[in-house]
């Protein structure tokens, strides 16, 4: 935080969101407490990877239903994440495939799935070596989007992932303006007062955000330099008043965590060629479903005409 002055932090604490942080933290962790939450979890990652055999949650006891106490779940046999690596250092085909297994997982929750485990430390991962699997505990910390948010997540991750900077630089001024502007008319019936919550020198963050993106991947450390970048993108945003959407903060958390864990199987991993069918095949079905409603839509407005003619 800038030590300029207390009116220059807490301009610098308004931009990058921390209240609205500390919400989606809290709403995360009250919904943990209740176990009947985390049996429904289960339930949909057993059913989001049921086709996946590298992939394994604990499953639901049929016969003994949750309470909000209560949770009895199958016991799921692997070592301990830490003593994998340990035990495999030297076996670094061993480790790269269950990277990418790792990071294949994570990416088909955020793109396919928009059901995101949000607790995936090392400590709620077992491995089974045999099998080449993974098995993922404790799921009642889970994070899901609105539609609007994780259209708009994807699209920025994306953008990060390929190296286009600018174009996610474009996407986080598009979405800060939008909602500033949105807040602004809801809480005065001034249509000029947004003015001042609009970003400010939007080339210039452009510029910054694109130039850390390409140093970003043309570093080999690109992973342990991760949480400098999101420091760098949270000083950006605070200069250029980007008001930096709570959803994208614990998103960021969620990959924080994940960097730990594929720094420590394979610390030299492309993650664009593991995520890039990923995106590819989400893109390609986001694209049919508009057409499919973009088609709906028009026989609707077609039906709507006819009827009225008669």
């Amino acid at each position: 935080i800038p030590s300029t002055s207390a009116t220059s932090s807490k301009e610098f604490l308004r931009w990058i969101n921390p209240k609205g942080a500390v919400e989606e933290f809290s709403i995360m962790l009250e919904k943990q407490l209740d176990f009947r939450r985390e049996a429904n979890h289960l339930t949909r990652f057993n059913e989001n990877f049921g086709d996946d055999p590298s992939v394994m949650f604990p499953e639901i006891i049929m016969g003994f239903e949750a309470t909000s106490d209560v949770l009895i779940e199958t016991f799921c046999e692997g070592m301990p994440f830490g003593k994998f690596v340990e035990q495999y250092q030297h076996d670094s085909d061993k480790l790269a495939k269950m990277c990418c297994v790792g990071i294949r997982t994570f990416c088909r929750m955020t793109f396919d799935h928009n059901f995101i485990h949000a607790d995936l430390h090392p400590g709620n991962i077992l491995v089974c070596p045999k099998e080449d699997k993974f098995t993922f505990l404790d799921a009642g910390m889970v994070t899901e989007y609105t539609e609007e948010d994780h259209d708009v997540i994807v699209k920025i991750l994306t953008s990060f992932i390929r190296c286009e900077g600018d174009k996610a630089a474009e996407l986080m001024l598009s979405d800060s303006n939008r909602r500033m502007l949105k807040k602004s008319y809801e809480s005065s019936s001034n249509v000029d007062s947004g003015s001042d919550n609009i970003a400010v020198n939007e080339n210039a963050y452009i510029k910054k955000i694109a130039r850390m993106v390409d140093m970003a991947h043309t570093c080999d450390d690109f992973f342990k330099n991760l949480s400098q970048y999101i420091a760098f993108i949270c000083d950006a945003a605070a200069t250029h008043r980007v008001m930096m959407n709570q959803t994208f903060v614990s998103f960021g958390l969620a990959v924080k965590v994940q960097e730990g864990v594929a720094m420590s199987l394979d610390p030299s991993i492309k993650v664009w060629n593991v995520a890039n069918p990923i995106i590819l095949r989400y893109e390609s079905q986001r694209y049919i479903d508009r057409l499919k409603d973009n088609f709906r839509e028009r026989v609707m407005n077609l039906l709507r005409e006819f009827k009225a003619k008669e």
